[in-house]
């Protein structure tokens, strides 16, 4: 059995608290909202804090409203539950909400949060291994090592970003806010991204993110969020694409095709993008916008399937995508 390391646990109650405690502890703490990410870690010695800080207690990140005419507003604390079943979320997102609902298990996503799913550590099968298993090999370039075990010669981690909900995110144009001892940040959600394992977003040390921003969808939009798994629980994905399309009539007026666990981080997949935009969405249109996006697709040697399986379905469910997104735009 794997067992937790000591740690000392704090729970501040704002977020001035939190950004204050992060920097005293600078270098020896690592936030938590839901654990399923980091207690796991933990429990493998992937992560080693002398401090856990918990942001449950903060009541004002736990929320899913409509900021104003024009956007909705999550909170980084609201669970993966929360945004699947939440009302405002399927009335305008519904491709997000079956994204969240489509995430490891019942139980899990009780306590995942869509922060914690945003800012998802990269994962490896070399990587996500107990101590004693990453003993046997020489240390790779995501535990400080210079090896990879997956891309021979690489330079870089080839870690996948994993998270569920970040590919419908992105493609929904979402912006996020983050705080620290000195203010307060904003990016657009894509902008965080490094598409490096080891490192797989931009936010520091005292950084907290308290914030998702979601503008209202256009009329006439659709979306769709895709998954390729093992099982229908419990896994992460080994492919995901997520699509949003905003149509006029039969031509598509604006479009967004987002990848998830193809690569470091999401991959939006532009070239198909800009060949659909303007256009009739014809049968021969979508087949050539999922053939490019299986080719932008970029899975290696790291996961439960081969890196030419998974990259196919990723050619696969661009189309089921595309075809189930252009429906809902368009409804009959």
């Amino acid at each position: 059995m794997l067992r937790l390391a000591k740690f000392q646990y704090l729970a501040p109650q704002s977020v001035e608290e939190a950004c204050s405690l992060l920097k005293e502890h600078e270098g020896k703490i690592k936030i938590m909202a839901g654990g399923t990410d980091l207690l796991p870690s933990i429990k493998q010695r992937l992560s080693t804090p002398d401090y856990v800080l918990d942001l449950k207690q903060i009541s004002a990140l736990n929320k899913i409203e409509n900021g104003s005419d024009k956007e909705i507003r999550i909170g980084s604390l609201a669970t993966l539950t929360m945004l699947n079943e939440s009302r405002v979320v399927k009335k305008y997102f519904p491709a997000l909400s079956e994204a969240a609902g489509l995430a490891a298990a019942r139980q899990i996503r009780n306590m995942g949060t869509i922060g914690g799913n945003i800012l998802l550590e990269t994962r490896c099968s070399y990587f996500n291994q107990s101590a004693s298993w990453r003993k046997s090999i020489r240390s790779c370039i995501k535990t400080g090592g210079e090896v990879c075990h997956v891309v021979k010669g690489g330079k870089r981690c080839y870690a996948y970003f994993a998270a569920d909900t970040v590919p419908m995110l992105v493609a929904l144009k979402a912006r996020i806010a983050v705080r620290d001892p000195e203010g307060e940040r904003k990016y657009a959600l894509n902008q965080i991204y490094t598409q490096n394992g080891k490192t797989p977003n931009i936010l520091g040390p005292t950084d907290v993110l308290t914030e998702i921003v979601l503008p209202l969808p256009e009329k006439g939009s659709g979306g769709s969020y895709k998954k390729l798994r093992v099982r229908k629980a419990i896994s992460f994905p080994l492919a995901g694409v997520a699509v949003y399309v905003v149509m006029e009539g039969e031509t598509c007026k604006e479009m967004k095709i987002v990848l998830g666990a193809a690569g470091s981080g999401p991959i939006e997949v532009t070239e198909a993008e800009n060949l659909l935009v303007g256009n009739p969405m014809t049968k021969e249109a979508i087949e050539e916008a999922g053939n490019i996006a299986r080719k932008a697709a970029q899975p290696v040697a790291n996961a439960a399937r081969t890196p030419g399986y998974r990259r196919a379905m990723v050619g696969v469910f661009a189309k089921i995508a595309l075809e189930e997104a252009i429906r809902r735009a368009i409804p009959e």
